[in-house]
C-alpha cells in the first residue's frame, strides 16, 4: 500500500507516524484523568442509572463526530487543525464556533486536572495543594513539549495500567463490607440535563483526530477500528469509576474526587493506588 503520509503538505505541523495502539491509548489517556473521577459526585444527585445512560449516549455521539473528523482530515491535503478543517467545509462561522468549543474544553480540562491532582497530591504526601499542583504541572508538561510520539508512548503504557487499578478498585468495591447493591438502581431524573453536560464533557478525543488520523495514515484502514476500540475502552471505565464510588458510598457521602471517596470506603491502599489514575 502506498504510504498515504506524502499525500500531505506539511509546513509548522509534521507528520508523526502513530501506531493502531498509540492511537487507541491516546483515545483512552484524553478520556481518562481527573474529569473522569469526578463523574460520580457531579452525578450524585441523579443517580448511578442516569451517568450511565448519558455516558453511553455521548460515547457514540462522539464517535460520530470523530469518524466525521477522521475522513476529513484524510481528505485534505493541507495540514490544519479541526477549526481550520471546520472552516474547509462548512464555513468561517463554522472556524469560530470550534475554535470557542476547543479554548473552552481545553481550560476546563486543566482547571479539572490541576485542580483535581493538586488535591489528590496534596493529600497524599503532605503538601499545600498548589504545590501538589506543580508537582503534577511539570512533569506532565515535559512530556507534552516532547511531543505527540512522547504522549501516545507514554499514553499507551499509562492506560494499561490505569485500566488494571480502575478493575482492581471496582473489584475491591464489590467485595467491600460497605458495598450495597441498591444504590446503583437509585436515580432522580430530574438533574438529568446538568448530568448529561459533564457526560458529553468527558469526551474529549474528537479534538485529536486530525493529528491521529495523519499519524496513522501510512495505514488508514486501521484508523476507524482503532477510534471505535478506544471510545469503547473510554465509555467502559468511565461507567466503572462511578459505578464503584456509588457502591461503596451514599451520594451524600461522595468526595469530589472518586480516590477520596475510595480511600474512606475501601482503605487507604485504595486512595493510593487510585491517585495512580492520574
Amino acid at each position: 500500500m502506498e504510504n498515504r503520509n506524502t499525500q500531505y503538505e506539511e509546513g509548522a505541523l509534521k507528520i508523526q507516524k502513530l501506531t493502531s495502539a498509540e492511537v487507541i491509548f491516546q483515545v483512552v489517556g484524553c478520556g481518562i484523568g481527573s474529569g473522569a473521577l469526578g463523574t460520580a459526585y457531579a452525578a450524585r444527585k441523579g443517580g448511578f442509572p442516569v451517568i450511565a445512560i448519558w455516558l453511553l449516549l455521548s460515547g457514540l455521539l462522539t464517535l460520530f463526530s470523530m469518524y466525521y473528523a477522521a475522513e476529513a482530515t484524510l481528505r485534505t491535503r493541507k495540514m490544519i487543525q479541526l477549526p481550520g478543517l471546520a472552516e474547509k467545509y462548512v464555513g468561517p462561522a463554522a472556524r469560530v464556533l470550534i475554535f470557542l468549543a476547543v479554548v473552552k474544553n481545553s481550560f476546563s480540562c486543566l482547571i479539572a486536572y490541576f485542580n483535581g491532582s493538586g488535591s489528590i497530591i496534596s493529600k497524599l504526601i503532605g503538601v499545600p495543594q498548589i504545590v501538589g499542583t506543580f508537582i503534577f504541572l511539570i512533569p506532565s508538561s515535559i512530556v507534552v513539549y516532547i511531543g505527540l510520539k512522547a504522549v501516545g508512548v507514554a499514553g499507551k503504557y499509562m492506560s494499561y495500567l490505569m485500566i488494571v487499578l480502575i478493575l482492581v478498585l471496582i473489584s475491591a468495591s464489590f467485595v467491600s463490607q460497605n458495598a450495597e447493591l441498591s444504590r446503583l438502581f437509585e436515580s432522580n431524573w430530574d438533574y438529568a440535563i446538568p448530568i448529561f453536560n459533564v457526560a458529553a464533557f468527558s469526551y474529549i478525543g474528537q479534538y485529536l483526530v486530525p493529528d491521529l488520523a495523519r499519524g496513522l495514515a501510512h495505514d488508514p484502514k486501521k484508523l476507524a477500528p482503532s477510534l471505535l476500540l478506544g471510545q469503547i475502552i473510554v465509555a467502559i471505565l468511565l461507567i466503572l469509576i462511578p459505578l464503584g464510588t456509588f457502591l461503596v458510598s451514599p451520594s451524600n457521602n461522595i468526595e469530589q474526587v472518586a480516590t477520596i471517596t475510595w480511600g474512606k470506603a475501601i482503605g487507604n491502599w485504595a486512595f493510593v493506588s487510585a491517585t495512580y489514575l492520574h
